[in-house]
């Protein structure tokens, strides 16, 4: 089955994660020996599991939109480690990943650069010493004028992740250098990024629909777009 994504569209799959699903089989035809062997280094059998089961399933998702198998995807990465897609066949689809715990975001559209944060939500330890080394002085304000913080918090934070990781840059991107907003109305909204507001505008943010317990947000470098939900 081949999906069609148009030019304004973004998709976003969310995905259980569920090792019971799969068979040994099914997993080492489709995995690259690069991700095999990434696999093998982690020290926990659940964190190998998670690890091999996002990969195949983050294959089977991409391999709908570029007519291909999903073992004959291919992937490449940027200088700040965040991977594209090298297949001729996918036409300029762009894509990002997150997961937390037992749950799997990914994000999809054609050209534009996209970030996907998710976040179970937990309470964190000395959750204003975070916020005061990470968010601007209007994301402090945000957070210092709700009676909910923790759930304020993963709400700027997951916006703060996605964005940075849509830059291409990740960790490597500031935190305190932009300000993002929480805007209720279920639209969009535009990062404010210091000393650079015309690319602001360039930019759109906005809160996804997830499972209870958990808070997700979408960046795009785009001011219209509109969301489509899937589940593998």
């Amino acid at each position: 089955m081949n999906i069609e994504i148009e030019d304004n569209q973004v998709h976003v799959w969310q995905v259980r994660i569920d090792t019971s699903s799969v068979y040994p089989k099914d997993i080492s035809i489709t995995l690259s020996e690069d991700e095999l062997e990434r696999s093998g280094k982690f020290k926990f059998q659940k964190d190998r599991e998670h690890f091999i089961l996002r990969h195949y399933q983050l294959r089977l998702i991409l391999s709908k939109y570029c007519d291909c198998h999903p073992h004959e995807m291919k992937f490449r990465y940027n200088s700040f480690k965040k991977p594209f897609i090298f297949s001729p066949k996918c036409k300029g689809i762009k894509f990002n990943i997150s997961y937390s715990h037992d749950f799997m975001v990914v994000g999809l559209n054609k050209e534009k650069d996209i970030g996907i944060d998710i976040e179970k939500v937990h309470e964190i330890h000395d959750l204003e010493t975070v916020a005061v080394n990470n968010f601007s002085s209007q994301e402090l304000k945000i957070l210092n004028d709700t009676l909910d913080k923790t759930n304020t918090f993963f709400k700027i934070w997951t916006r703060k992740e996605a964005f940075i990781k849509a830059t291409g840059k990740g960790m490597y991107y500031p935190l305190k250098s932009f300000c993002v907003n929480i805007n209720s109305s279920g639209s969009y909204e535009h990062p404010v990024i210091f000393n650079h507001p015309i690319k602001s505008k360039l930019w759109g943010i906005a809160e996804l629909n997830t499972s209870d317990g958990y808070i997700a947000s979408l960046a795009i470098k785009s001011n219209k777009f509109q969301i489509s939900y899937f589940q593998l």
